[in-house]
């Protein structure tokens, strides 16, 4: 009986979940945070009591938050698609640098500077291109990945291409560009001192309030940032090397700390932010779109 009444309940809620997603009038539109004394104010709209002309307006802005393409407010996608390439990028200067035995070194190893890299990489080619030109294949080096010229490569570089590779070879890579990565995203993934870090700082005082004012002083953070403790959180080393970052940077300059800094924690939440504000402005546009139909309005007239 218990299970039945359950099952009952939890139908009944699914139900109430779902009339409420699909009631068009409750869907808003929120606008720009404005600060009006000593608090932050946010007009909000509902979409069915909007003219024509601002409902299509809300549709548009989705649309440039999505897909545009001016450098200076880059939609999401293609911000997406920039971030995702910066990961690509500072792997393959991991890859090179452990080519050189600079990281991940191993003891006996010999070496391979770049430009032998770049030369056994352009042999390789010449051969493999000889050979498909033979059977009428053309082939694409971007998509082509370096796991085809060995076996011995750690699990980590496996992704990336030759062609990539090559660029980084010839410093090609173009620079960081660290337009997204603002001093606010970086500071509310939050401080986690390592061992070492902790008793580096001992003579600071032992509370976390003392660490904390410590470590603001250090990195030279405003005095009303908020910075807290997090065990998701970055090193307080980490932290320094992202922040003095300069806006652009070429990835042969970066340190291997930030290298690896950027690759395996701040770009991976950059991306899941991204997606995160993608659903939230499709969400958006699929709401406009259903409170347009229902009106009989043509959002692309």
């Amino acid at each position: 009986m218990s299970t039945t009444l359950g099952d009952a309940l939890k139908k009944a809620l699914d139900e109430k979940a779902l009339n409420a997603k699909n009631d068009y009038s409750n869907f808003i539109w929120k606008g720009q945070k404005r600060k009006e004394g000593d608090k932050y104010i946010q007009d909000s709209e509902k979409f069915i009591d909007m003219t024509p002309e601002r409902l299509k307006e809300c549709y548009n802005h989705c649309e440039r938050m999505l897909y545009s393409t001016d450098p200076k407010n880059l939609g999401r996608y293609n911000v997406l698609e920039e971030v995702t390439e910066q990961i690509n990028r500072c792997n393959v200067e991991l890859f090179l640098r452990y080519c050189e035995n600079s990281y991940l070194r191993r003891e006996g190893f010999t070496a391979t500077p770049r430009f032998k890299m770049m030369l056994s990489l352009r042999q390789f080619i010449r051969n493999s291109e000889a050979e498909a030109e033979e059977k009428g294949i053309t082939l694409d080096w971007k998509n082509i990945s370096l796991t085809h010229t060995t076996n011995e490569l750690p699990a980590e570089f496996n992704d990336i291409s030759i062609a990539d590779a090559l660029e980084g070879c010839i410093d090609n890579l173009e620079a960081f560009n660290k337009q997204h990565l603002t001093m606010t995203f970086i500071t509310k993934m939050g401080l986690w001192f390592t061992k070492a870090e902790e008793n580096e700082l001992k003579g600071y005082g032992n509370s976390n309030a003392d660490r904390l004012r410590m470590a603001k002083e250090r990195l030279h953070l405003p005095s009303k940032l908020v910075l807290r403790f997090s065990e998701k959180g970055l090193s307080f080393h980490e932290m320094r090397a992202i922040l003095i970052l300069p806006k652009k940077q070429k990835y042969t300059d970066m340190t291997t700390e930030q290298l690896l800094t950027l690759r395996n924690k701040i770009l991976p939440r950059l991306l899941k932010e991204i997606d995160s504000h993608i659903f939230n402005w499709k969400r958006l546009q699929k709401q406009i779109e259903i409170v347009a139909k229902s009106a009989g309005i043509d959002l692309n007239d």
